[in-house]
């Protein structure tokens, strides 16, 4: 009887731990490799994730002021694999932004934008719950954009400058150099 009631008592501890990681966190962070000014990211999440909550960190170090644009999307499949996404975030030098969702029946995507961003460490977040009973996935994509400094606009602004004097005197000397024949005429 001792060893039944020990047995029960083990049977039932394994079942409790096993809930409990059942309903775990599951947290990932990646460094992103930029292909050019573009990379992609995501995660898949596999049977027996179902009812996990999730944040998935990718994280990347850009030297120069920039804008980035970015979007994350997931579909779900027959309630087989799906996820619910609950935020989209980009994080770094004291700032969040955060994505805007869009559903359309079986399919949610956030997008992001930001500008005028300082050199710095910055981390996207993906956060949600796995609802699918297969598990379930998200894939995404980052194109950062580099912030031309004051001084390029400066010297553009004064090159254009340049380009329209040239062509207003040229406009001034071929009027100088036709008003004497007309008058002859």
């Amino acid at each position: 009887m001792k060893k039944l009631v020990g047995g029960l008592f083990l049977a039932a501890s394994l079942v409790g731990i096993g809930a409990s990681a059942h309903a775990s966190q599951i947290n990932q962070t990646s460094a992103l490799t930029f292909n050019g000014t573009t990379s992609d990211f995501g995660a898949a999440f596999g049977t027996g994730t179902t009812g996990q909550t999730f944040t998935e960190s990718f994280t990347f170090n850009y030297s120069n002021p920039f804008s980035v644009s970015s979007a994350v999307i997931s579909i779900a499949l027959n309630n087989l694999s799906a996820l619910n996404i609950d935020s989209f975030t980009l994080s770094g030098n004291g700032q969040t932004f955060a994505g805007t969702k869009t559903v359309v029946d079986s399919v949610q995507f956030f997008t992001l934008n930001a500008s005028n961003l300082a050199s710095g460490l910055y981390t996207l977040a993906v956060s949600g719950a796995v609802t699918g009973s297969a598990g379930g996935s998200f894939g995404g994509n980052i194109s950062i954009a580099a912030v031309p400094e004051a001084s390029t606009y400066a010297m553009m602004l004064g090159g254009l400058a340049l380009v329209g004097m040239g062509a207003l005197r040229r406009r001034r000397d071929g009027a100088a150099m036709q008003a004497p024949s007309m008058m002859a005429a």
